[in-house]
């Protein structure tokens, strides 16, 4: 064996020798303590079950010596567990040594949990009997507050079998006494503080009753309620008859106010008289309301001992409620409106002051958080919040007019295109906003012009103010965008379905607000900073506005497209005289539908937008019948193709009076040309057909050869001649 092996074996055995020196001490004490424990325990369990189960108690905790033996019991173990911790921290790598000792201190360590279990439910009939004899000597905070602690207690135990049947019936105790002297806290809270109504045939009195002859007992019971939590729950009653009687008629109706002195209470009475057409002024109102509020400090807020005063816990309760109706009721309808009405809100901030002053020192707001104060401070924010909030009502007011109710032409004729001319048929374009953009000629609904006017308005005026205002008036206008889009379509939600009119409106409506917010534009007439703003903030309402105004018309031409195709689809295969009087009469219908649509939208729309609408209504007019025509490749009578032909003719001269001017329908609709050489292909005869197919540039670019044999099959009988011109037509 080396030397170090024999030196590391010495030390190994002098360590172990060491533990069991240790053990020799802990381990009495250990056995000792488990069995002090246990014995303890088991005579507590068995006194709870006895006294809480089968309510016959055969011990007393006196005769079973249980505070001296609780004391000992945790002083030794509290020793213990030291010495424990100091053999820990000296041999603490040692487990296997001591393994026995480690398990049995486990399980003295579960032994003391249960214990102190046992301990609660043990003292738990000392403490309901304290508690009720607190209570009977007034201490209503005492007794309630240990009957709170216990039951906080109790739901954390958790016991079986018979154990967990006398928790039960111990908890329904604890909380039969708690409700007990609730209830009594109630009542005792009613004797001393108490309010009445009484209506008479032109007046209501209102009583406030405080209870004087017991001070001590006052201050018992409001401190309980308070301790308690009790307090706002008490007051709950008294806040809503507070605020929706006597505060609102104090407010509404002059009053008088006297008090009276029975024996034993002092009552305040306000008398409001029903009879007086004259509404108290502001001092009067704020007079009568500082009256009540020290009536409540004089009787019920100087006898509160707490770190809060009877003010300020009544305050949590009505406080939100109660500036809410001081500034509905009795500020807002007296702000300014006007610059007129600017010097006379003057007055009226000084008795506003005053009494938001008093409220302060009495506490019922913090200096800093009163919302009176935004109406004393800032008068100049009140005015111009006055106006913003009328911008925003007139408008609304002006949104509830037909579309069709009174229009207006605005815009500019401008006969050469070019990049300043806002683009109304584009629902993604990018414009320079730093150059002029010019809308073109249109008539819009008069309310719409009339809520621009109103707007630039509050602009130029906004310039005249701090920053912050301007700020603020951008974001009502991006408000008053956001209604316009939200309102109108809802409310006039059948006339953007069906009528033509009031959809042309919309659209110019949209497009005319849209290009109004991208302003003259803003730079050139408004700071720089505001005129950034108005950009970056208004850009997305403006795309909005163009968005909804172009799906609207868009949803109307998708609906009569499908209805033109349909009828003109609806005649039966092959030609018959009845399938051409069907197809006659969807063509007359398709005509007649963009005839109206031109009485209403010629000068109403811009022109680019009209032409764009009635062309897409032509394209599918057109599309159908040549659709129709090379349906059925079946021999058809040359009578029925000559009715065709001239039926193709008329349609297309009825097309050409839908415009004033000329249009080139080419460019705006794709199957034009073919639609144009149709008539030509149903008069002409078979060689003629051939040479145009041969010699016709146009005829060829616009048909195919397939097409061109169809129209030959349907109308010529089938025989050699036919078959050869067929042959040619490649």
């Amino acid at each position: 064996m080396s030397l170090l092996s024999a030196v590391l074996l010495e030390a190994d055995k002098a360590t172990t020798k060491d533990i069991k020196k240790y053990l020799d001490e802990l381990v009495p004490k250990l056995k000792d303590l488990t069995e002090r424990v246990q014995m303890l325990s088991w005579s507590l369990q068995q006194n709870f079950i006895d006294t809480y189960l089968h309510f016959t108690p055969t011990k007393s905790l006196e005769q079973l010596n249980y505070k001296n033996r609780k004391a000992n019991i945790l002083s030794d173990y509290s020793k213990f567990k030291q010495e424990v911790t100091l053999f820990d921290e000296k041999f603490d790598n040692k487990d296997g040594i001591i393994e026995d000792f480690n398990s049995n201190r486990k399980k003295l360590e579960k032994s003391v949990s249960n214990f102190h279990d046992l301990c609660i439910v043990g003292e738990g009939k000392w403490i309901l009997d304290k508690a009720n004899h607190e209570f009977g000597r007034f201490n209503y905070t005492e007794a309630i507050l240990g009957i709170k602690e216990l039951q906080n207690k109790l739901r954390e135990l958790k016991f079986e079998g018979n154990g967990n049947k006398a928790l039960t019936n111990l908890t329904a105790q604890a909380d039969t006494q708690l409700a007990i002297y609730t209830a009594q806290l109630s009542i005792e809270w009613e004797d001393i503080f108490n309010w009445s109504e009484k209506k008479g045939v032109n007046c209501v009195i209102y009583s406030l009753s405080v209870l004087q002859c017991d001070p001590t007992l006052i201050q018992k019971i409001l401190k309980s309620l308070y301790v308690t939590e009790r307090m706002n729950a008490e007051l709950g009653e008294f806040s809503h008859f507070f605020i929706d009687k006597l505060l609102h008629n104090v407010i509404k109706y002059n009053c008088e106010i006297f008090t009276e002195d029975p024996i034993g209470a002092l009552v305040f009475n306000i008398k409001i008289d029903l009879n007086e057409r004259n509404k108290p002024n502001f001092q009067t109102i704020f007079n009568n309301l500082t009256a009540i509020f020290e009536f409540l400090q004089s009787t019920l807020g100087t006898q509160m001992e707490a770190d809060k005063t009877f003010i300020e816990v009544f305050s949590d309760c009505i406080q939100d409620q109660f500036f809410n109706k001081i500034i509905d009721n009795c500020i807002r309808n007296n702000l300014p409106s006007c610059d007129s009405s600017y010097e006379n809100y003057k007055n009226i901030v000084v008795e506003l002051d005053s009494f938001n002053k008093f409220l302060i020192e009495l506490k019922f707001v913090e200096a800093s958080e009163s919302p009176l104060n935004r109406f004393i401070n800032d008068t100049e924010c009140v005015l111009y919040n006055k106006k913003c909030d009328k911008l925003l009502s007139d408008v609304r007011i002006m949104l509830n007019n037909s579309l069709s109710h009174a229009t207006i032409t605005v815009g500019s004729s401008n006969e050469i295109e070019n990049d300043s001319i806002l683009d109304v048929t584009q629902k993604e374009v990018v414009y320079d906003l730093a150059n002029p953009l010019f809308l073109p000629k249109c008539v819009i609904s008069q309310n719409v012009k009339q809520i621009m006017s109103l707007i630039m308005e509050h602009l130029e005026e906004s310039v005249k103010l701090p920053d912050k205002y301007s700020n603020q008036l951008v974001m009502y206008i991006k408000d008053i965008a956001v209604m316009y889009q939200c309102i109108v379509p809802k409310k006039f939600k059948v006339n953007l379905e069906c009528c033509p009119l009031d959809i042309a409106l919309f659209f110019n409506n949209c497009f005319y607000l849209a290009h109004s917010l991208v302003g003259p534009p803003w730079k050139i007439t408004m700071p720089a900073p505001l005129a950034d703003l108005l950009n970056t903030t208004l850009l997305e309402c403006i795309q909005d506005l163009r968005v909804l105004g172009l799906e609207k018309m868009s949803l109307f031409l998708q609906f009569q497209k499908n209805v033109i195709t349909q009828k003109i689809e609806a005649n039966e295969l092959p030609w018959t005289y009845e399938s051409y009087e069907t197809f006659d009469c969807a063509i007359n219908y398709a005509i007649t539908l963009m005839q109206e649509l031109k009485d209403m939208w010629y000068n109403v729309l811009p022109s680019r937008m009209y032409e764009l609408s009635i062309c897409t209504l032509i394209l599918a007019l057109c599309q159908s019948m040549l659709d129709r025509i090379f349906a059925d490749c079946k021999p058809i009578c040359e009578d029925l193709v000559y009715m065709l032909a001239v039926r193709f003719e008329d349609t297309i001269a009825e097309i050409t009076t839908l415009f004033e001017g000329p249009i080139k329908f080419e460019n705006k609709i794709n199957v034009w040309s073919k639609f144009l050489k149709m008539p030509q292909l149903l008069k002409a005869q078979m060689l003629e057909i051939a040479d145009l197919w041969h010699n016709d540039k146009e005829l060829s670019q616009s048909y195919a050869c397939e097409d061109i044999r169809l129209i030959i099959k349907m109308r010529f009988p089938d025989d050699k001649y036919r078959l050869k011109i067929l042959k040619e037509i490649q």
